[in-house]
């Protein structure tokens, strides 16, 4: 008489691939809205010196590397959409390339908009997720994350769970949960939220912001909050972004000091026409930062922009006029500054 135990030990098998299969199909359909594309790119952040983002290089007027939010955010996303579907959930881009919402060419941003949110209610998603940075003529910091006005209670619950594990990961200030009649959250039929994940107007976010670490914790901050809210329980370690992203150091002081008779006349000045004055830029700890754009407004009015050197210096010539010159560091969301009083001209 033949074994059974083949038999047995293939429908176990087939037992446990149909439970699998089952579970999957049960996950919730999320969608991912890498937010800008194409000829938006959104807010832009002026990158540390030295930083390397694993991004296509970008360059402002000045040829000064910079950070586009629509990269980053695709990279976001990216990461996002990778975590999802290694755990069975399947998933809806808006955008997969460096273009507007359902990877067409941009032409305005109501087409681009549209196209996202009839992307999601097409399919239909069963939660909707748009993924931007924030930007602001202040010195803000930190994470939020927005739903509809009036949003319902699953909305409310799928954005809590969000930011809670944003601010659990990323370790910046948590700017809350925040109502705003954003397109893609109102025009979405599923709970649908909008996360900022930092912002690229501060110089201490845009510096974590260019860091494929960094970025990779907030995908997995988002996604293990998607696992949470869908019912599954403690979604395992994440966050580990494979290194630790630790804030690179700042600007804390600039000092000015006028230099000696010697050094003036070494650099070339007329000492009875003018000043070799000296800034310096420190981080917190006191230690001197090179490749700091530095600008200075001269007694004359002039202005000048130069660039720290290793010993964290910048030297100036001033003009012996009398008057007021003043230094900051030129820097988004860093406000350091000096002053001293410039001598007049001995006749």
């Amino acid at each position: 008489m033949p074994s059974v135990r083949p038999a047995r030990t293939l429908l176990a098998a087939l037992s446990i691939a149909l439970a699998t299969a089952s579970a999957a199909a049960a996950l919730p359909v999320v969608a991912i809205d890498p937010g800008h594309g194409g000829a938006d790119s959104g807010a832009v952040g002026v990158l540390p010196p030295g930083a390397v983002t694993g991004l296509e290089p970008r360059f402002d007027a000045q040829l000064q590397p910079v950070l586009f939010e629509k990269d980053v955010n695709l990279d976001v996303a990216n990461r996002l959409n990778a975590w999802l579907m290694a755990r069975g959930f399947p998933t809806l881009m808006t955008r997969n390339t460096d273009n507007a919402g359902g990877d067409v060419p941009y032409t305005d941003v109501g087409t681009d908009l549209r196209a996202r949110t009839d992307l999601a209610n097409a399919r239909p998603a069963e939660i909707f997720v748009s993924i931007h940075q924030n930007s602001a003529k202040t010195t803000a910091s930190g994470t939020e994350t927005y739903v509809k006005i009036g949003a319902p209670a699953p909305t409310q619950a799928l954005a809590a769970a969000i930011q809670r594990s944003l601010v659990a990961c990323l370790a910046l200030t948590d700017r809350g949960v925040r109502e705003r009649s954003f397109f893609v959250v109102r025009e979405t039929t599923m709970p649908a939220v909008l996360v900022e994940g930092g912002f690229l107007s501060s110089a201490v976010d845009v510096a974590l912001l260019a860091q494929p670490d960094f970025r990779q914790k907030m995908a997995e901050a988002i996604g293990g909050a998607v696992w949470s809210y869908a019912g599954l329980g403690d979604p395992g370690p994440i966050c580990s972004g494979a290194v630790a992203a630790t804030p690179p150091p700042v600007p804390k002081t600039i000092t000015l000091a006028r230099a000696g008779r010697a050094l003036t006349q070494r650099a070339g000045i007329n000492p009875r026409r003018g000043d070799l004055w000296i800034a310096t830029v420190r981080d917190s700890a006191g230690n001197p930062m090179s490749s700091i754009p530095v600008r200075a407004r001269l007694p004359n009015g002039k202005g000048v922009a130069a660039t720290s050197r290793p010993d964290g210096k910048t030297l100036l010539a001033v003009p012996r006029r009398g008057g007021r010159l003043a230094v900051a560091v030129a820097m988004p969301g860093i406000a350091v500054s000096a002053t001293a009083q410039v001598p007049a001209r001995v006749r």
